[in-house]
């Protein structure tokens, strides 16, 4: 719900408006609600008000340049690591976020990258890493859902299968590069979310001059 945007950044809620809207417990969502406070997703506030936080264009950056060394160390140990069923998985997803890039259904990218995500974590086989980089993943998926619109799919995509290629392949220099190349992309595509947004900004309405006596 937040990182889809159903529920927007800056919005307050309650425990009992979430568990109306979920149709769980007040416990399990007071749970999940302390889990999502320690990634970075929500902040609780006094008297039961729980904020959704927004994912800034700085709070990315920094994000990305703590994952980018974890990502590549993930990768690395995912090539060592990952056994035949994992490997294989890995081909199978490489191939689907092509075919999602080329039928243009950026959504289906996002669901395809998760699981990309979560193939690789698993194939390191560290609770550690797997633990950060769930974390980071969820906050990066929430920026890059908000600006979807903005996101290069194609060469996304692109970075994503060569990854998987490589690690599938145990070829592991080809995923580090691959990763380090993923990280490259995202921080460009975040420094021009940047940009964009600076040339969004409204510009204040011209200033029109009052006559004064004698003027027309």
């Amino acid at each position: 719900m937040i990182v889809t945007q159903v529920l927007k950044p800056g919005v307050t809620v309650t425990e009992e408006d979430l568990a109306r809207r979920t149709g769980i417990g007040r416990t399990p969502v007071r749970e999940a609600l302390q889990r999502l406070a320690r990634e970075g997703l929500v902040s609780i506030r006094p008297r039961s008000a729980i904020v959704i936080l927004e994912m800034t264009l700085a709070r990315q950056t920094q994000l990305l340049e703590t994952r980018a060394a974890l990502q590549e160390q993930t990768v690395r140990l995912a090539t060592k690591r990952a056994d035949v069923d994992q490997r294989a998985r890995m081909l199978q997803l490489a191939q689907a976020v092509e075919d999602a890039t080329a039928i243009g259904d950026s959504e289906l990218y996002l669901r395809i990258a998760r699981d990309i995500h979560h193939v690789l974590c698993e194939s390191a086989r560290n609770e550690f890493l797997q633990r950060f980089m769930g974390s980071l993943f969820t906050l990066s998926r929430q920026f890059s859902f908000t600006h979807l619109r903005e996101v290069d799919i194609p060469r996304a995509a692109g970075t994503h299968a060569s990854i998987l290629r490589a690690v599938a392949a145990r070829d592991e220099e080809a995923a580090a590069q691959a990763s380090q190349r993923m990280m490259t992309f995202l921080l460009e595509f975040t420094a021009g979310s940047q940009r964009g947004a600076v040339g969004r900004h409204p510009r204040a309405p011209p200033r029109v001059r009052k006559s004064g006596p004698g003027r027309s």
